[in-house]
């Protein structure tokens, strides 16, 4: 009989949901590397590559959402992101208490280029990756499906809002 500690350890470092923690860990610490010399961390490059997603910018709760993080967070994200000109609040028309964020002028450029270094690292990092009968296709097919399916679990208004991200994103003009 196995001892029930190693036989139902969720915490063993060989385990799916433990390994994608600890792979999206150090792809952030790469990129941060990667993204030092501008002086942004992965989490200004992201929040500043899903703004470029959205030109017309997102108000503050949708674009925590879409980062998967609180809005206190998001406010100092936004403040230091601002305070270098990267991002700007505008008034919505429509609604006098929201702020639309969105990228400046200034950071379009520099979106381009820090989109081919991200391309490069991924080029490089999974170029070096070689295992065997495994196809990185498979690999990338499997990891939107679990997406999916992952994003099918939670509760309606998450569903809901990830629907209207996509519409979003996907509609035409």
């Amino acid at each position: 009989m196995a001892d029930l500690t190693t036989a139902f350890d969720i915490c063993a470092e060989d385990r799916i949901p433990v390994l994608l923690h600890r792979v999206d860990q150090l792809w952030r610490q790469l990129l941060d590397l990667e993204l030092a010399h501008h002086g942004l961390s992965q989490a200004k490059w992201r929040t500043m590559a899903i703004l470029s997603l959205y030109p017309e910018g997102l108000i503050q709760s949708e674009l925590a959402e879409e980062l998967g993080i609180e809005g206190p967070s998001l406010v100092a994200m936004v403040d230091r992101l601002s305070r270098d000109e990267w991002v700007e609040r505008v008034q919505c028309g429509s609604d006098r208490r929201c702020k639309i964020i969105r990228l400046t002028e200034r950071a379009l450029p520099l979106i381009d280029e820090l989109r081919t270094g991200a391309e490069k690292l991924y080029a490089r990092t999974f170029a070096e990756v070689d295992v065997p009968g495994v196809d990185i296709a498979d690999v990338e097919r499997f990891m939107v499906a679990l997406r999916d399916r992952l994003h099918d679990n939670l509760p309606e208004r998450k569903r809901q809002q990830r629907r209207r991200t996509l519409e979003r994103f996907t509609a035409p003009g």
